[in-house]
């Protein structure tokens, strides 16, 4: 009877595996693992293992010639590296040869062969490769790529953490820069996916099916006219290969992190240049609307409240306490706050796991005692939470107090993240709850997303990780979230964490990034490197809709610009939008003769009052199209009124007036925009910003209203630099301007794919 836990279903060769292990052989022998893949429904040539000349004659014979040998020694795992691989025998006397120079040949190499494989050889041409490796973090890893001797070399190969799916490996073949081979080619037909699809989801189920099997390399697969076939076998075996992991911690007090009651700063300061005196500035001047408790040793008043000398000697519980003191007090605060029932903490304070031994015990400890207590703790060594929505503003080092937004932000970068909090501020785009999770003590990143997945106010999560420690997890809440709501990772230097084996090709070529961004292709999750590329997906995501194909419209004041974007938007996998005769004709109708009558659509300067307007809404209304980008209108509008009023100074002896920005009342916004091209396109952007005449703000408000109507997204690329990059007009969606063209392309290339993900899973993503 099966024990607890066993599996009771018979597991196909494993017979085969425990003889291996028997042996204390590290490697399968190839004929062995070619019965093995047999069992497994996977094509192999005919043959066997002899151990005599005449016996190679004799199975030669039998399977047909032409036949392959190949020497068989346990000591040397690339047999084609040393010339133990003979092709293309054609008769007896060939055989009894080949067999004498395996046998020279091992004696070079300083082996002794165990037998000779003769097999009838497979003709196909076209070679690739699938292999298996155990990832540290993500477990059993897939590869599928080009094949033969040039696998190493040429690296075009993609991964996909196992269990593999069938829509799994049909993405793999479509990964490779190589998959023309796939189709019909030089007079070879064309590959029988579902037979490869087959074969790469079998050995994902081996892994699943036989922990001891630590790699696996089927190189080459050769494709004998339309049907793979394994002309190799390399099965590599020992103990489990352990994965890290990590389990789920405990959300149900985080209510208390994100919307408390009371809060409560531990190490409050009148000194802004203190994190505790940051953190009590941002909760008082955010207008946080319930009771603030300040607590310090020292007594008194800050900003007209009361200074309390401890956590016991508060007069209500708070739900929420932030700890800014210095390390070796935390542990003590930590107690008074368990005592007097507080459900979550906040530690910012510095000094534990990230400083050595000393440190980690005294985190070890934190951790104890907000288990003990039942806290939810955050930190430490972060930068605090924000929830705008709440007007909980507890972070510290700056004032940042961005306005409520869709977006939610998880980082595990204390300096990165408020530097994108602040970018997110100054361009208007609002964040709705930022979590610095720091150290990750007893709460991560993952813990976070998955967290925000069922959060309301949250509608797009975006996330700063230099790493996890458990990857399988991370691709199961992705996998969870991602259909409901798009996931964002800015992704750090994560640790190789890649299995590197030289015991097969596809451990040789497994890394930490090639394994992250499989289970993120896998996951729905997308992944960035650019902090600009970062914000503009949030925003993006949280303010228009998804396009439901890769056709883009471009309409340009120039044709410069149109050149550049048409060459991007082939780079992210886009295509121009082909425009329809009723396009053109109405195109026609409002453009000079001499537009270009193509994509991108060069309107020639034409600022006349409607003619943009009316040229963005017949793109958007085509069925041909499902984005459209619009350059250089924003920004064009307004240069006659503002050199009329450059002209108008000069004239009155004002001298020259510098650039200014306004809001849609009138005021003065303020000063400075995240983003790459601020000091590149403006060496003195502070003064040369743009001033939005009342129908530049008409057509971006009509852009928003158009993206509401037919559910594509319009992306507005301005002719001068600006402060404000949303601009709401009151509807589901609103416009977002960008500096430049080219990171414009790039966010609908990312958003097009997220969108190709959803339809997959059977979203529809029109109105």
């Amino acid at each position: 009877m099966a024990g607890p836990g066993e599996r009771t279903t018979a597991r196909p060769g494993r017979a085969f595996i425990e003889q291996a292990l028997a042996s204390g052989a590290e490697v399968m022998d190839e004929d062995v693992g070619k019965q093995f893949f047999a069992a497994y429904g996977i094509e192999v040539p005919k043959g066997g293992t002899v151990t005599s000349v005449d016996a190679a004659v004799k199975l030669a014979v039998k399977i047909g010639f032409p036949v392959v040998m190949k020497g068989v020694t346990p000591t040397i795992q690339h047999k084609t590296d040393a010339g133990l691989v003979l092709l293309r025998i054609s008769d007896e006397t060939e055989v009894r040869e080949a067999y004498r120079t395996l046998e020279s040949r091992a004696a070079t190499a300083g082996a002794a062969l165990d037998g000779v494989l003769v097999e009838h050889m497979v003709q196909g041409k076209r070679e690739f490769v699938v292999g298996l490796v155990r990832d540290l973090l993500f477990g059993p890893v897939v590869m599928f790529g080009l094949g033969g001797i040039f696998t190493e070399a040429l690296k075009d190969v993609a991964f996909a953490v196992a269990p593999v799916s069938e829509d799994d490996a049909c993405e793999l073949m479509d990964e490779i820069d190589a998959k023309v081979l796939l189709d019909s080619f030089r007079g070879e037909p064309a590959v029988d996916r579902t037979a490869l699809a087959r074969i790469i989801m079998a050995v994902g189920q081996m892994a699943e099916d036989h922990p001891e099997i630590r790699e696996i390399d089927v190189n080459p697969l050769l494709i004998d006219g339309e049907t793979p076939v394994a002309v190799d076998a390399l099965i590599a075996v020992g103990e489990p290969v352990p994965v890290s992991t990590r389990p789920p911690a405990d959300m149900s007090r985080l209510n208390s992190l994100v919307a408390p009651g009371d809060v409560a700063v531990v190490g409050a300061s009148a000194d802004t240049g203190k994190w505790g005196g940051m953190i009590t500035a941002n909760l008082i001047l955010g207008g946080y609307p319930g009771p603030i408790y300040l607590v310090n040793p020292r007594g008194g008043e800050i900003l007209g409240l009361p200074v309390y000398p401890s956590i016991t000697d508060l007069p209500e519980t708070p739900d929420l306490v932030v700890i800014a003191v210095p390390a070796a007090l935390v542990n003590g605060v930590m107690e008074e706050c368990g005592r007097k029932g507080v459900e979550a903490v906040v530690v910012v304070s510095a000094g534990f796991s990230e400083v050595g031994p000393e440190g980690k015990a005294l985190e070890d400890e934190m951790v104890a005692i907000a288990e003990k207590y039942d806290m939810a703790l955050v930190g430490p060594n972060c930068m605090g939470v924000i929830s705008a929505h709440q007007k909980v503003y507890g972070t510290g080092f700056m004032l940042v107090r961005p306005d409520p937004g869709g977006a939610s932000m998880v980082s595990q970068s204390g300096n990165l993240g408020l530097q994108l909090l602040v970018s997110a501020d100054k361009r208007k785009g609002g964040v709705g709850k930022f979590i610095g999770v720091g150290n990750e003590a007893m709460i991560d990143a993952v813990d976070f997303i998955n967290y925000l997945h069922s959060d309301p106010q949250t509608n797009t999560i975006v996330a700063y990780m230099e790493g996890f420690d458990d990857g399988r997890r991370l691709l199961e809440v992705a996998r969870e979230t991602t259909p409901d709501k798009p996931v964002v990772v800015l992704r750090g230097g994560m640790s190789d964490y890649g299995k590197k084996a030289a015991a097969s090709h596809t451990g040789a070529l497994t890394s930490s990034t090639a394994v992250f961004e499989a289970a993120a292709r896998q996951s729905g999750l997308i992944v960035v490197t650019d902090p600009d590329e970062f914000m503009d997906l949030t925003f993006a995501l949280s303010y228009m809709p998804l396009p439901a194909g890769r056709r883009v419209a471009v309409a340009t004041l120039g044709g410069g610009w149109g050149v550049l974007v048409s060459d991007e938007i082939a780079r992210c996998g886009l295509r121009l939008a082909e425009l329809s005769p009723e396009v053109l004709e109405s195109l026609d109708r409002i453009l000079p003769p001499f537009w270009s009558r193509s994509n991108p659509v060069d309107m020639v300067a034409t600022v006349v009052p409607g003619v943009p307007e009316e040229v963005v809404e017949i793109l958007v209304a085509s069925d041909q199209i499902d984005a459209v980008i619009v350059m250089g209108v924003v920004g064009s509008m307004s240069e006659s009124h503002r050199a009329i009023d450059e002209i108008e100074a000069l004239k009155a002896g004002r001298g020259r007036i510098e650039g200014r920005v306004t809001g849609e009342d009138g005021d003065r916004a303020k000063d400075g925009v995240g983003g790459e091209t601020e000091s590149d396109a403006c060496p003195d952007f502070e003064k040369v910003e743009l001033a939005l005449s009342e129908r530049e703000f008409s057509f971006i408000h009509q852009n928003a209203a158009l993206m509401d109507h037919y559910c594509k997204p319009v992306v507005n690329i301005s002719q001068r630099p600006m402060t404000q990059a949303i601009f709401s007009a009151g509807g589901r969606y609103a416009s977002f301007v960008l500096p430049s063209p080219l990171r414009g392309v790039r966010i609908l290339g990312k958003m097009a794919d997220y969108g190709a993900y959803l339809q997959k899973k059977g979203r529809d993503l029109r109105c």
